[in-house]
């Protein structure tokens, strides 16, 4: 069934009329009447607010038929995604959509057989379904209701893709063309996030991957895309450095922020000196007439072959996966063999055995 139709009869089977649905989501009744037509796209944030009214979760509002992705030993079949978002300015033809999703689909299946192989699912929560975005302000609590669900305090993110991995979303690379950044979307009911592996830039791919992270689960009382895409970079320079944090470092210069301070930002807090400035910008800590003398200068250090820029030792790669794959093979079963023979190992990882022998074959550290 088409996913407007879907709505109406949901809508339908719950005894509201369009008037009645438009009222409980803010939407106009013509609004929920193109949705119901099938004319206007749904977003994960026109989602989230549906499921609210109808009493569903997201992901049961989606046409059924596409989304039981409960894994089946050989049915790797039918895989889709919906509700698909673009990095900011990225509008690719449905052929290059359709080609990364058939890119990852493979290795999507192969970690959801690892995960019950292991019996080791993690199932994604979103914590802040009940925060509905409408202004900066609300990005800030947020981004502060997070941190404290997932106890992460006010320190530095020191593997974004790690904690999200170990959240239960699903990260994956693909080789393509550079003006590609990523995207995100749902796989039924596992969220999906797709980065493009040739950026070299540790600080940028962090800032994208919570990006993408905002368009998965922040709730967007608004219909501009320009503005939402500023909100969610609002997003995820929040979540790499908190307020409190910016303001103490800015309030530590009495003689105003240096460019070796922004360095040294940067390098603890993975987070690129442009987005510091950003995050400054929006928190009301610098005015727009600093702004832009900072972004002359800006423009300057960049040009400077000698400009040293700080430098985030991370790594940002996904890594759920293969540290699996190391558990299931050093892994005893009931029988006392491994849970996770090396053929297996290597079917489900396209490395062959001998590869996964030296790979995976060390010796452990054991306890007394």
């Amino acid at each position: 069934m088409e996913l407007g139709k879907r709505i109406k009869q949901l809508r339908q089977d719950k005894g509201l009329s369009q008037q009645e649905f438009a009222d409980y989501t803010g939407f106009s009744v013509s609004y929920i009447q193109k949705f119901e037509e099938g004319k206007r796209e749904m977003k994960t944030n026109h989602l989230i607010r549906f499921s609210k009214v109808l009493d569903l979760k997201p992901f049961d509002i989606i046409n059924t038929e596409s989304t039981n992705l409960e894994y089946r030993p050989g049915d790797k079949s039918a895989f889709s995604m919906t509700n698909i978002e673009y990095r900011e300015k990225q509008h690719f033809h449905k052929t290059f959509e359709n080609e990364i999703i058939e890119t990852i689909s493979s290795d999507f299946f192969n970690i959801i057989e690892l995960e019950s192989i292991m019996n080791d699912k993690i199932k994604f929560k979103n914590p802040v379904e009940d925060i509905v975005i409408t202004k900066g302000s609300d990005v800030e609590n947020a981004v502060k209701a997070i941190r404290k669900k997932w106890k992460l305090g006010k320190n530095p993110i020191y593997d974004v893709i790690h904690l999200l991995e170990n959240k239960g979303i699903k990260i994956f690379e693909v080789e393509k063309q550079k003006d590609f950044v990523a995207f995100s979307g749902w796989a039924g009911e596992v969220p999906i996030i797709v980065l493009n592996s040739i950026n070299p830039d540790i600080s940028r791919r962090r800032f994208t991957t919570l990006h993408e992270l905002a368009h998965l689960i922040l709730d967007f009382d608004i219909d501009d895309h320009n503005k939402i895409e500023r909100f969610c970079n609002h997003f995820a320079g929040a979540m790499l450095l908190v307020e409190d944090v910016l303001h103490d470092h800015f309030n530590n210069q009495r003689n105003g922020i240096t460019l070796e301070e922004l360095k040294t930002i940067k390098a603890a807090y993975g987070i690129s000196i442009w987005a510091i400035i950003m995050r400054a910008l929006t928190l009301g800590i610098i005015t727009w007439d600093t702004y832009h003398s900072w972004k002359e200068n800006y423009d300057q250090w960049r040009e400077d072959e000698n400009a040293e820029f700080g430098e985030y030792r991370g790594v940002e790669k996904p890594k759920r996966f293969y540290s699996l794959l190391a558990k299931g093979l050093n892994m005893d079963n009931k029988e006392g063999k491994s849970r996770l023979s090396p053929t297996r190992a290597a079917e489900l990882s396209n490395m062959t055995v001998k590869e996964i022998k030296e790979r995976f074959g060390g010796k452990n550290f054991m306890r007394n």
